[in-house]
């Protein structure tokens, strides 16, 4: 029973470094990431003046629902 015990002690320690090796590659990989290539790749994909558009119509109708519910809880 004893040696089962070692055994998994050992299966452990390995398992314990195999993750600290893991995590400490993936920090240095993250910290030499180069997140302006990020921003530039945001500002690719979005337009803002559609996002406004979009907005300003969904406050239109939130405007509509809204003025028919007030009417509705005056009955």
């Amino acid at each position: 029973m004893s040696t089962i015990f070692k055994i998994l002690a050992v299966v452990g320690a390995v398992a314990v470094a195999v993750a600290a090796f893991l995590a400490f590659k993936k920090h240095k990989e993250l910290e030499d990431y180069d997140y302006e290539d990020l921003d530039d790749d945001f500002d690719d994909c979005c337009d803002c003046d559609d996002c406004k558009e979009t907005t300003d119509d969904a406050e239109a109708d939130l405007d509509k629902v809204e003025d028919a519910v007030e009417d509705v809880d005056k009955d």
